[in-house]
C-alpha cells in the first residue's frame, strides 16, 4: 500500500526532478507518465484522466499546461509538494529554506547541524530524499519557482532574506515575494517560520501564516538568535562563539543565525551547531578563488546572480577590483549596484545580452569607472587580464542563460579559462 494508490498523474518536465517525482509515485502505488514540450510548444496528454499533474520548477505560471489543468479540474503541483507528502506519511521531520540569496550555505548548515538530509534545489531531489528507509529530518531549499503555487507545512520555515530577483519570471517583484512568503502559508502554530534580518517589510506584506515567528539579529537582542559580545545567541543563552564560523563575511554571519535558529526549533543541542559551523564550506563558485594569473586574484563568484549576492562578493574581495558583470537579465535593476558600489571597484566589464544595459547605468551613475562591452565571458578574461586591478572578480549579478548551461556551468568556464591564462603566463 502506498500513498498514491489509485491516483493517476502526469508529469510535465522531463529533467531530473520530473523523473524523480514519477519513479516516487510510482514506487507508491500511484501511475505517471512523463511529457514535455515540443520544440517550445507545449504537448497536451491525450489521455485527459488524470487526478493531478506534476509540473516542473522551470515551467513557468504564463505556461499552457496551468491553463489545461485548470480548465480540466486537476490540480497541479510541484516534484518538492510530492516529497514533502512522502515525507508526512513516513513521519519524517521536515525543514523548509527559501531567500534570495544564502540558501544554499543555510540548507547545509541546517542538514549538518541536524544529522538531515539536505535536498531540494540544491540538487537532490525532494521526492527521492523522502522517500529513503530514514529518520533524519529532510532540509530542503526551496527556490521561488518551486513555492510559487505549493502547498507544503514545513515543521520548520526559513526566509534568510528577499531582494529582487526573479521578478521577469514571476511577472513583478509582489509575485516573487509572495512565492517565497508561500513557504509558511499552510503552517500551524506547531510549526516555526525563522526569518532573516535582511527582509524589508513590504516583501512581508503577502506573509500569512499561524507559525510561531523566531527572528534573527547580528547586531541587537531578539526573541531568535542573535550575536552578543562575540556569541552566537539563542532566546537569551550562549551557543557558541563566532570565531567557530569557518565562512567569512558578514552575510555569511546571517546564514549562521537562521541554521541555528532552525536547529533550535529542531532541538539540536549545541555541540552539533559547533560542528557544523566550524567544518562549513563556501559552495562551489561562491566566493572561490579561481587560480593566480597576470599577478592578480581570480575568484569565482558565478553563482552571484543578483545585485544583492554581488555586493556581498565585492565585500570580501582584497585590493582594488575588476568586476565582470552581465548574462541574462532577471529584470535586473543595475542603477541599484552602482550606486552603491565600492570605491575600490575601479573597471567593470559587462558582458552577455545585458551588457548595454549594465554600461548605460555605469555611466549615469559611476563615470569615473572604466567599463568595457564584449560579447562574451572569454573575451571578459581577456579584457581583466589586462586590467590594473588586483583582484578580478566574476560575479555577474545575471543569470548564465545566454551563453552557459548553468551559473555552475559558466564558473567551470571561468576556471578553465584563467588556468589557461596562467599556463601562457608562465
Amino acid at each position: 500500500m502506498g500513498i498514491f494508490d489509485g491516483k493517476r498523474f502526469f508529469v510535465y518536465g522531463n529533467g531530473g526532478s520530473g523523473k524523480a517525482a514519477a519513479r516516487a509515485i510510482k514506487k507508491l502505488g500511484g501511475k505517471a507518465k512523463i511529457y514535455a514540450d515540443d520544440g517550445g510548444r507545449f504537448v497536451a496528454p491525450p489521455d485527459k484522466d488524470y487526478d493531478c499533474a506534476v509540473i516542473s520548477p522551470g515551467v513557468r505560471p504564463t505556461h499552457e499546461v496551468y491553463a489545461y489543468c485548470a480548465e480540466r479540474g486537476i490540480k497541479a503541483v510541484g516534484e518538492a509538494e510530492i516529497g514533502f507528502a512522502i515525507a508526512k506519511s513516513y513521519n519524517r521531520k521536515t525543514v523548509g529554506i527559501t531567500g534570495t540569496n544564502g540558501k544554499t550555505t543555510t540548507t547545509k548548515l541546517i542538514a549538518d547541524m541536524l544529522g538531515g538530509v539536505a535536498c531540494g534545489n540544491i540538487g537532490y531531489p525532494v521526492s527521492t530524499a523522502a522517500g529513503e528507509k530514514s529518520t533524519a529530518p529532510i532540509v530542503c531549499e526551496l527556490s521561488s519557482f518551486q513555492l510559487f503555487n505549493a502547498n507544503i507545512s514545513p515543521d520548520v520555515a526559513v526566509i534568510t532574506n528577499m531582494a529582487s530577483d526573479h521578478a521577469d519570471w514571476h511577472g513583478g517583484i509582489e509575485n516573487y515575494h509572495a512565492a517565497k512568503c508561500n513557504i509558511a502559508a499552510n503552517m500551524d502554530g506547531n510549526g516555526y517560520l525563522v526569518l532573516g534580518e535582511d527582509i524589508p517589510v513590504r516583501a512581508l506584506n503577502t506573509l500569512h501564516t499561524d507559525a510561531q515567528i523566531v527572528w534573527c539579529s547580528s547586531n541587537k537582542v531578539c526573541d531568535g538568535a542573535y550575536v552578543s559580545d562575540g556569541y552566537f545567541c539563542f532566546n537569551g543563552n550562549r551557543v557558541c562563539p563566532t570565531d567557530y564560523l569557518r565562512l567569512s563575511g558578514a552575510h555569511n554571519i546571517k546564514n549562521a543565525l537562521c541554521a541555528i535558529a532552525a536547529a533550535k526549533c529542531m532541538g539540536a543541542d549545541n555541540s552539533a551547531i559547533l560542528g557544523a559551523l566550524s567544518g562549513a564550506k563556501n559552495s562551489p563558485h561562491r566566493n572561490e578563488v579561481a587560480g593566480r594569473a597576470c599577478g592578480k586574484l581570480w575568484i569565482d563568484d558565478s553563482k552571484g546572480t543578483n545585485v544583492s549576492a554581488c555586493l556581498a562578493a565585492i565585500e570580501l574581495t582584497v585590493g582594488t577590483v575588476c568586476l565582470i558583470l552581465g548574462g541574462r537579465g532577471k529584470d535586473t535593476d543595475f542603477d541599484e549596484l552602482f550606486t552603491v558600489l565600492d570605491s575600490r571597484v575601479t573597471s567593470v566589464v559587462a558582458m552577455g545580452e545585458t551588457a548595454q544595459a549594465v554600461r548605460d547605468s555605469a555611466c549615469k551613475i559611476r563615470p569615473d569607472l572604466k567599463v568595457t562591452v564584449v560579447n562574451c565571458l572569454s573575451d571578459a578574461v581577456r579584457v581583466a587580464a589586462e586590467s590594473d586591478a588586483e583582484t578580478v572578480l566574476l560575479s555577474p549579478a545575471c543569470a548564465s542563460f545566454d551563453e552557459f548551461k548553468s551559473y555552475a556551468h559558466r564558473g567551470e568556464f571561468f576556471k578553465a579559462e584563467v588556468c589557461a591564462l596562467s599556463k601562457r603566463m608562465q
